[in-house]
C-alpha cells in the first residue's frame, strides 16, 4: 500500500455511472472513483483503501447523504415521503440536481434512482434558480 497514493476508504457501493463505485471516505466526504481502483475490505482483510495513483478519484460531496443517491436505484416511498421521514430533504434533492448538471454528467449512468416507481425529479426550487442559466460545473 502506498500511502501517498491510497485513499482510505470507509464505505462503498458500485455506483449507478458505468465503472465507477460510489465511496466515503475515512474524511466522511463522498467520492465517485473507479471501481477498478477499489480494494474494499472483508471481515479480516486489510483495511479498504482507493489506489489513486492515476488521480481519477473525485470528491462529490461532503453530504453523506449524496452517498445513498450515488448508488441507489429505488425506495419505494415518494421522494416528499423521504422528505416527511427526514431520509432526505429539500436541500439534498437540490445538491444532487446539481451535482447531475454538473460533475456526475461527466458519466454516463447505468440506471435511474427511483422514488416510489417514478424517476428523481428535480425540485422545482432548483429549476426556477437555474432556469436560463448555464449550470455550473465543479
Amino acid at each position: 500500500m502506498d500511502y501517498l497514493s491510497d485513499i482510505p476508504i470507509a464505505s462503498g457501493a458500485v455506483s449507478n455511472y458505468e465503472g465507477m463505485s460510489a465511496l466515503v471516505g475515512q474524511d466522511g466526504r463522498v467520492y465517485l472513483g473507479k471501481s477498478e481502483n477499489c480494494y474494499l475490505s472483508r471481515e479480516g482483510d486489510a483495511p479498504a483503501y482507493y489506489d489513486n495513483s492515476d488521480g481519477s478519484l473525485q470528491l462529490v460531496s461532503d453530504n453523506i447523504k449524496i452517498f445513498h443517491l450515488l448508488y441507489g436505484d429505488g425506495w419505494p416511498m415518494s421522494q416528499r415521503q423521504m422528505r416527511c421521514n427526514r431520509s432526505f430533504s429539500k436541500a439534498d434533492y437540490m445538491e444532487f440536481a446539481s451535482l447531475r448538471d454538473g460533475v456526475l454528467s461527466h458519466y454516463r449512468p447505468l440506471r435511474e434512482i427511483t422514488f416510489a416507481g417514478r424517476p428523481f425529479e428535480t425540485p422545482k426550487a432548483y429549476r426556477r434558480l437555474h432556469r436560463g442559466q448555464p449550470v455550473a460545473v465543479r
